[in-house]
């Protein structure tokens, strides 16, 4: 999403309240599976559910905004009954608990955790001193590196996953973030970033990692 709408002090605090977020994958990690699927797809279901109720209920949008409008970019504030747009606290709910749902947790979590630090960085890196665009998209350079350098310090603290997979996850999900692709980032990054981890595993170690790791409990 642009980040153009909202000031850098309001993306500064966007950030910090995305990186409570942390507590989902850290929270994932200390309760397993299948708890943190349990609390995380009720969840996302009313972050959902909320969201289309601000779309088609006037005082209900007028609360959010109230609340979290400074937080919320423009293109997250449409007029009511202008069509659904998901937030991205909402995209973050979606897409952790896609995350826990299709990958286990050894992947899951440091792969969350990189996501949501990594993406904190590009943005405020990019706002604050990008300089060089990516040809037409709206990313910059000096977001993609800090992307890119956040994220590899965040997966050496993990010894769940090799450093080899992780790395080609982390550059994979930099790639996800600069695209300006239809799905959110809070959802495709994450997502993204996990089927590369699988991938070099499978590739680089000769390790099959099962998906829907739910159906196996």
């Amino acid at each position: 999403m642009s980040a153009s709408s909202l000031s850098y002090t309001g993306e500064v605090a966007r950030k910090a309240l995305h990186l409570l977020a942390l507590l989902i994958p850290f929270g994932a990690w200390v309760i397993g599976m299948p708890t943190a699927l349990y609390l995380l797809a009720p969840a996302a279901l009313v972050a959902i559910a909320a969201d289309v109720a601000r779309a088609y209920s006037e005082p209900f949008n007028a609360v959010i905004r109230w609340g979290f409008g400074a937080l919320m970019r423009a293109e997250e504030l449409p007029a009511t009954r202008t069509g659904v747009q998901f937030n991205g606290a909402t995209c973050v709910l979606v897409g952790a608990a896609m995350m826990v749902a299709l990958f286990p947790l050894r992947i899951a979590v440091p792969v969350l955790v990189m996501a949501m630090l990594a993406d904190a960085a590009a943005a405020l890196v990019g706002r604050r001193w990008g300089r060089h665009a990516w040809g037409p998209l709206s990313a910059t350079v000096e977001g993609t590196a800090a992307f890119v350098v956040t994220g590899l310090g965040v997966v050496t603290f993990f010894s769940s996953i090799a450093l080899g997979p992780a790395a080609g996850g982390v550059l994979v999900g930099a790639g996800l973030e600069a695209l300006p692709l239809p799905v959110n980032d809070n959802i495709r990054v994450p997502v993204g970033a996990a089927l590369a981890v699988v991938a070099g595993e499978a590739l680089i170690m000769g390790h099959s990692t099962s998906l829907l790791p739910i159906l196996s409990l």
